[in-house]
């Protein structure tokens, strides 16, 4: 049997998670989210306490904003809300492979050793 932390990913995509001060901001209208982690085909953001919380299965539009650098659009479906975070499926669209490996790159370049 395998240890706990040795088991097996369960996801379908890589996930890229972000320290506290790299997180991309997802906006949507007037609204900001910090994003905690991605992959291609969908996101997980942080939900202020002052914010309007996004119903289960509304459809979305914003735009990714990584640290000071690049910018993809979003388009998705809320699939969940848990305690302060939002989970976004991305079914019509990705996130380019291409950008989250160029932002992997940088973060392994400046956090390496560092714990997320």
């Amino acid at each position: 049997m395998l240890a706990p932390s040795l088991k097996p990913e369960k996801r379908e995509y890589y996930r890229l998670q972000f320290p506290r001060a790299e997180r991309p901001l997802l906006t949507i209208g007037e609204r900001h989210y910090e994003v905690l982690d991605c992959s291609v085909r969908g996101l997980r953001c942080i939900i202020n306490e002052w914010q309007p919380p996004l119903p289960v299965g509304e459809q979305i539009e914003g735009l990714m904003q990584f640290h000071g650098r690049a910018q993809t659009p979003i388009r998705g479906l809320v699939i969940r809300m848990q305690h302060n975070e939002i989970a976004l499926y991305l079914p019509a669209s990705e996130i380019p492979f291409s950008l989250l490996r160029k932002e992997e790159r940088y973060l392994i370049a400046h956090y390496r050793g560092q714990a997320l």
